[in-house]
């Protein structure tokens, strides 16, 4: 039986003297230190991310009222859930969304097959999120809203971003509301708000791509009578020429998604998307007899656009999510690209506030930036996947079996190695540094049951170590502290950890069913450090005190030499030692 000992190092925002703390005098001039731009998912995840880091934060949002319908973004995939589950959202996400659903495939009003999805959507004991959830994007930003006023936090509504300087302090921006004009002063500035984005405008960040305007798409929501609501039901007949029609059942609304797609008539327009027009569809592509077309509750056209970025950041500004890259809906990935790139930004952000330099939030770019090339990728090939002969086949392979699409939907095997931010100092874990951190259900010393997962959660860094006699079972105070010689990292870190350590939270847990040994491929006792965004940062059997630093400060816990705000006596600008 392994014990696993967990250390579990926090940021106390408000720890230290503040004369001693370089960042002070821009908090008192920025009393905001975040002003994120767009309150969609990806903002208000990255909100909650700085809120629970303590990080002062605002939210403004152009449109005066959330949305309460729609289907778009209504795809989580099972590393956003984990993602949900760090930030303590997942229950209220999984209460609302829709797991497995059967999927139907017609040539006509004759059905062609059905495919249970649910025997492939198995939860493992590593990997505890699986199969594509099915709710309405206004569902996910209700629960994430709530989830941030649990902080303190509220979105301002009608409130538009007109223009933003910055210097090397901070970031000036110029918002419009209720007629009248005025300045929110921050330290830094984050574009969450979509492929139109003023943030990027303003800052003239080049969105390279193209437009498919030969393609469009009849989208909307409305009720429908006459279809069994326990499937998901798929129309795509080539020969048409563009035959698709999609209906898919949104439980938490008692509604259907209803996508077509549609050519030009024969006066070049398209079709306007109404209750006419959808039963017109209908008619022609499934004629199923008994099947009841509403009106629409909401509706759209929509187009695909394939862009990204060049960069995700310009000094004090920076871009998240559809700012940054919009890709087709095919696979379902854009929602939770850009909430996977919220959660890698922002404990760098609250990293660097609290005294980490500011080049860790380079390696932002460096993780996320690949990660939206390859999704942009993907999904383009599942797009003509989905739009060719074979197409009902390449939908229900989405659903049923994404290995078959030949990319990763499900977004669990994305991973950083060999990236500025991880260290593997051998081969003793099969997992390596920069690989998501499975989960693994384990129990307390007591006997109590748990999971890793419960260990991770939080805007903290976790070292775990492994065995019966770990190398490592604590952070070492300062009298233990030691440089030892090694490969130096590349980049601001030789490890990840939190900056400004001010206290310790360890737990022994057994691994009694050995879950964790299998899941991180254990060849003897070790040490795994995971980031706070569930990321490995270090492994190895042994990890000297030298070897174990904290994010963006390429200093040792105890050297002497940080420049965070846990300072103490004696040494100012260092770390709080830790027995």
């Amino acid at each position: 039986m392994r014990t696993v000992h967990s250390t579990s190092a926090r940021t106390n925002p408000t720890a230290g003297d503040p004369t001693a703390d370089p960042t002070a005098a821009h908090r008192t001039a920025h009393p905001t230190e975040v002003l994120v731009v767009g309150a969609g998912p990806v903002g208000l995840a990255l909100a909650i991310g700085l809120a629970r880091a303590g990080v002062a934060c605002r939210v403004i949002e152009r449109e005066p009222r959330f949305r309460d319908r729609g289907v778009r973004g209504k795809g989580v995939n099972p590393r956003t859930l984990e993602v949900f589950d760090d930030l303590g959202v997942v229950d209220a996400i999984l209460d609302r969304g829709t797991l497995d659903l059967k999927v139907r495939t017609y040539e006509g009003s004759r059905l062609l097959g059905e495919v249970d999805a649910a025997p492939g959507n198995r939860p493992t004991p590593d990997r505890p999120y699986a199969g594509m959830l099915l709710l309405g994007q206004h569902h996910t930003e209700e629960v994430l809203r709530a989830r941030l006023a649990d902080f303190g936090v509220t979105v301002e509504t009608g409130t538009e971003l007109v223009d933003h300087t910055q210097d090397a302090d901070g970031v000036l921006a110029t918002v419009r509301r209720d007629g009248r004009t005025e300045q929110l002063g921050a330290r830094y500035l984050v574009g969450c708000d979509g492929g139109r984005s003023a943030v990027r405008k303003l800052a003239g960040i080049p969105f390279l791509g193209e437009t498919w305007e030969e393609e469009r798409f009849l989208m909307a929501s409305m009720e429908v009578d006459g279809l069994d609501t326990g499937a998901m039901h798929l129309w795509n007949d080539p020969l048409l020429g563009v035959g698709a029609l999609a209906m898919i059942p949104m439980a938490a609304d008692a509604t259907w998604a209803v996508h077509a797609s549609v050519g030009q008539d024969e006066h070049g327009e398209i079709p306007a998307p109404t209750a006419e027009t959808f039963r017109r569809l209908f008619a022609e592509r499934a004629g199923l007899p008994g099947v009841t077309l509403h009106e629409p509750t909401w509706s759209t056209v929509w187009r695909p656009t394939v862009r990204m970025v060049e960069r995700y950041r310009d000094g004090r500004v920076l871009l998240a999510g559809d700012a940054a890259h919009c890709h087709s809906a095919a696979g379902g990935q854009g929602m939770n690209t850009g909430i996977q790139d919220a959660h890698n930004l922002s404990w760098k952000l609250a990293a660097v506030l609290r005294g980490a330099p500011g080049t860790l939030l380079d390696s932002y770019q460096d993780e996320r930036l690949p990660v939206a090339r390859a999704v942009l990728a993907a999904t383009s090939a599942q797009h003509k996947a989905l739009f060719s002969a074979d197409g009902a086949r390449a939908l229900t392979d989405q659903f049923v079996n994404p290995a078959a699409t030949g990319s990763d939907f499900t977004g669990l095997s994305v991973g950083y190695r060999g990236g500025p931010l991880g260290r593997d100092l051998d081969d003793t874990t099969g997992i390596r540094a920069g690989d998501r951190a499975p989960d693994a259900p384990c129990t307390l010393a007591d006997g109590t049951p748990t999971r890793l997962f419960d260990l991770l959660r939080g805007p903290h860094s976790t070292l775990l170590t492994i065995g019966e006699h770990p190398a490592l079972t604590g952070l070492p105070t300062e009298a233990g502290a030691r440089a030892v010689p090694g490969p130096p990292a590349t980049g601001p870190l030789t490890a990840a950890g939190l900056t400004a350590v001010t206290g310790l939270r360890r737990a022994a847990v057994l691994d009694p069913d050995g879950h964790i040994a299998r899941a991180y491929g254990l060849r003897g006792d070790a040490v795994v450090l995971v980031r706070p965004d569930g990321y490995v940062a270090l492994t190895g059997a042994t990890a000297d005190p030298g070897t174990v630093t904290h994010p963006g400060t390429g200093t040792h816990p105890d050297s002497g030499t940080g420049t965070g705000p846990g300072a103490v006596a004696g040494r100012p600008g260092g770390y709080a030692p830790v027995a």
